[in-house]
């Protein structure tokens, strides 16, 4: 078998592109910051389909969010001690800010959907 065949054999692995350091920076400054909506959503919208929508996407990023929290804590024992005080000191702080951005977010877009309820049924009397 010659180089080229080898080659073909394999799977194409695409390398994921990284940001540029501006680009990273404002990412993580976005991830954390309490009050970012995310693309499309409406705190003032009028439909009770949009607010449970919203609940479901915070109810799955939020679970996301929780799954990557409980890995990185159940890692940092079994690391080298500066690997795992720089996950600490970083990354933990990352995750526990954005689940509780998330956090906030779904108790809004709950306690919306009971706005909006309460709202349709004294319309429709």
């Amino acid at each position: 078998m010659n180089q080229s065949d080898s080659e073909a054999s394999e799977p194409q692995r695409v390398a994921t592109p990284v940001p540029a350091h501006l680009e990273a920076r404002s990412a993580a400054l976005d991830a954390v910051e309490p009050e970012r909506l995310l693309e499309g959503e409406d705190e003032d919208t009028a439909y009770v389909d949009d607010a449970v929508h919203w609940t479901k996407v915070y109810t799955e990023l939020l679970d996301f969010k929780r799954s990557l929290l409980t890995l990185a804590e159940q890692r940092v024992p079994s690391m080298d001690d500066d690997a795992g005080l720089e996950v600490k000191e970083t990354d933990l702080k990352v995750l526990k800010a954005e689940a509780s951005r998330f956090e906030r977010r779904l108790e809004f877009w709950q306690g919306r959907i009971r706005e909006l309820e309460a709202g349709a049924v004294t319309d429709s009397e």
